[in-house]
């Protein structure tokens, strides 16, 4: 889906730098007398690579993808917004927001669960999504959003997402298998319960896949 291109890959930029995350950090910022350009950049950073990311963007790039979105995918989006909401909304999701203390916490969550099962992290998916029409939280019904899953090498492949929580000990297990349950737990009991009593019904079902970004609008 395009209209979250622009959105992932800023995201993807900053969970990038953030990957090497160490949840204490060493350094004081007491910089010593002499401040030669390395010791500063030490003293500025916990991560081992500090350096400007090849994912980094220029501006020209930036208002170019910015420029392609708001004229094409945000105007189709827009209008939707608008359809389900009976006029209510007229504008899609802007940006979604991260604190970047929670992106912390989620990629050492992340490894946490990973290292336990020895299953190396190689990245993260990010998905386009979109909160139900029924969600419980009525501003954000058929709004915008993305999820985050962790990845690892399955089939020879490198970005394959993988379900940390339920996988063997080095035997990686994909997420499809878990989200195909869950839809057929949802059809079969949608004529009994209502969408927020089969939430709070199912919620033992854990994922490592995050979400609960503060999204824009309508926040």
């Amino acid at each position: 889906m395009k209209s979250f291109t622009l959105k992932a890959l800023a995201l993807v930029t900053v969970l990038f730098a953030l990957y090497s995350y160490k949840s204490e950090c060493n350094h004081t910022h007491d910089f010593p007398k002499q401040k030669t350009e390395l010791a500063v950049n030490d003293s500025l950073s916990c991560y081992p690579n500090s350096d400007r990311p090849t994912q980094a963007l220029t501006y020209p790039e930036m208002a170019a993808m910015f420029d392609e979105y708001n004229t094409g995918a945000r105007r189709v989006l827009d209008a939707y917004m608008k359809k389900t909401t009976n006029g209510k909304e007229t504008r899609s999701t802007v940006y979604n927001w991260y604190r970047i203390e929670d992106l912390k916490q989620y990629i050492a969550y992340i490894e946490k669960i990973s290292k336990e099962k020895q299953i190396p992290v190689t990245g993260f998916r990010i998905y386009p999504t979109s909160y139900p029409k029924n969600y419980k939280d009525e501003v954000l019904r058929s709004r915008q959003t993305i999820i985050l899953t962790p990845t690892t090498t399955i089939a020879g492949r490198d970005d394959a997402a993988f379900e940390p929580l339920y996988s063997g000990i080095g035997k990686p297990v994909g997420i499809q298998k878990f989200l195909n349950d869950a839809r057929k737990k949802r059809v079969k009991k949608a004529s009994f319960f209502p969408f927020q009593q089969q939430n709070e019904q199912d919620k033992f079902l854990l994922s490592s896949s995050a979400n609960r970004a503060n999204t824009t609008p309508p926040y």
